[in-house]
């Protein structure tokens, strides 16, 4: 059975940075994923190059930054005074933090820097700017239910 609309998709995979670090997937195994085709479940473009594909097939992809988690915007990077930060809170150079936006979302960023009395904040993906190289292995291909299709 052949990848295509509405249907159910396992594949395991692994990606890693044009460093050659592996950032999903390697050495305890690769990672598994399963999701609907055609439901927006996974980046756009990888799910273009896995149509057509069957189970034991597997393929290399590469996903720019734009393909994957979009480029590394400068806006994005934030100081903030410390003050503003609840007293009780550790705010330590590389560490990330989830706050909510001014919608109530989630939201995360990472501490970048910290210089006298303020944080330098970055809400970009960690991501963001990178290439990503996928190695995937589809397990399995069926017809979503429809629970799965809703």
């Amino acid at each position: 059975m052949k990848i295509g609309e509405g249907m159910m998709v396992e594949i395991s995979y692994s990606v890693r940075l044009d460093s050659g670090e592996v950032v999903e997937g390697g050495a305890e195994g690769a990672a598994r994923y399963s999701f609907v085709f055609g439901k927006g479940q996974i980046f756009p473009a990888l799910e273009r190059k896995l149509k057509g594909l069957e189970p034991n097939d597997t393929i290399k992809v590469l996903l720019t930054p734009v393909e994957g988690f979009g480029e590394v915007r400068k806006e994005l990077v934030k100081e903030v005074p410390l003050k503003d930060f609840p007293p009780d809170l550790e705010i330590k150079e590389g560490h990330m933090y989830r706050t909510v936006d001014h919608r109530g979302n989630p939201t995360y960023f990472s501490v970048k820097n910290i210089k006298d009395d303020v944080a330098i904040l970055d809400f970009n993906h960690p991501l963001a700017g990178e290439n990503l190289h996928f190695d995937i292995t589809v397990l399995s291909v069926r017809p979503a239910t429809p629970e799965e299709l809703a």
